[in-house]
């Protein structure tokens, strides 16, 4: 089981007459309208990280990390969002036959001995992103955003895609236990896949769409929703989404409980090489072996196997990443 360690910073409650006092000072209009609210600190972070090492009748090395920093102002906000999840894997293990054995062609081999070989992990699952966005308010309704990110994701055969974008959105609810906005605009996709293809552009303008839902139930539970879809204007049928859902239990004042499960999803996915394998058997129609009339046909399964070199296939649509986290809260 995988556990992810998150730590984050949260503002401390001040009281109503204490934040009256310092708005008067500062000359700042009051923001709170005469409610006690949660003051937003202007900087918090929130950090994901896991390590899982598995050895002996398998090998396996999983890393993971995520973070979070965001600096909040009365008219912005600025959001920095670094994710890594990396896989070693190795091999099955093997007997390797000691070198010296000799044997003529057509015999059998002697009796041998063998080494039990341990291959070396390799890297089989690497996928990474990072996003900087920066959102600004026209009204307390109305913001403007403009931002860049960069992911990999080897097992969707994705090395390398760059996203530019800006727009405007709106601001549905702004409240310390339920917060919803909305945001729309342009962006400019720089992508590069393990396998070119010819019905996909590397480059493109899209249009891009991004939501962030948060509510609190009973001031120990929490649900989140964040999405973010592209679309390319080349080609209507080229999109991409990424939806995360978050519930988090909070255990005490430091720390709380947390399941995810995220969604990756390319309508026209990376294409890939994979072998072709055929399973074929003899048939000779007429009982007599070696008289010419034999020929192979293929079957679903048995018979002998053949490799017809490889083919390019399409990935999975769909990536499915479920997670489960340990909080802890600064």
């Amino acid at each position: 089981m995988r556990t992810d360690v998150i730590a984050g910073s949260n503002g401390k409650r001040i009281g109503a007459g204490l934040i009256l006092a310092v708005v008067s000072m500062l000359g700042i209009p009051d923001p709170l309208m005469g409610e006690e609210k949660k003051e937003d600190p202007k900087w918090t972070n929130a950090t994901d990280f896991s390590y899982v090492l598995t050895e002996g009748n398998s090998d396996t090395e999983t890393i993971g990390f995520k973070n979070t920093l965001v600096h909040k102002t009365k008219k912005g906000r600025t959001r920095l969002k670094m994710l890594g999840d990396r896989i070693n894997r190795a091999d099955d293990r093997f007997l390797l036959v000691d070198p010296g054995f000799t044997w003529e062609p057509g015999e059998p081999p002697p009796p041998v001995t063998w080494t039990v070989v341990d291959p070396a992990t390799e890297p089989d699952v690497e996928k990474y992103f990072m996003e900087l966005r920066f959102d600004r308010k026209f009204t307390e309704k109305f913001t403007w955003n403009a931002g860049g990110s960069w992911d990999r994701n080897r097992d969707a055969g994705i090395l390398n895609r760059t996203i530019a974008f800006g727009g405007i959105g709106n601001i549905w609810w702004d409240r310390e236990k339920h917060h919803f906005n909305t945001s729309y605009g342009l962006s400019y996709t720089d992508r590069e896949e393990d396998e070119p293809d010819p019905l996909k552009s590397d480059k493109f303008a899209g249009i891009r769409f991004t939501s962030d839902y948060l509510v609190k139930w009973r001031k120990t539970t929490t649900f989140k929703n964040d999405l973010t879809f592209n679309n390319s204007l080349e080609n209507s049928d080229d999109y991409s989404f990424d939806m995360t859902n978050s519930l988090s239990v909070d255990m005490n004042n430091h720390l709380a409980l947390k399941i995810s499960i995220q969604h990756l999803y390319n309508s026209v996915p990376a294409l890939e090489d994979l072998d072709l394998i055929a399973f074929v058997i003899l048939i000779d129609p007429d009982g007599i072996p070696g008289n010419g009339d034999e020929f192979f046909e293929t079957v679903a399964t048995g018979g002998i196997e053949f490799e017809l070199g490889d083919e390019k296939a399409r990935r999975e649509k769909l990536d499915t990443i479920f997670r489960t986290s340990l909080t802890i809260k600064f």
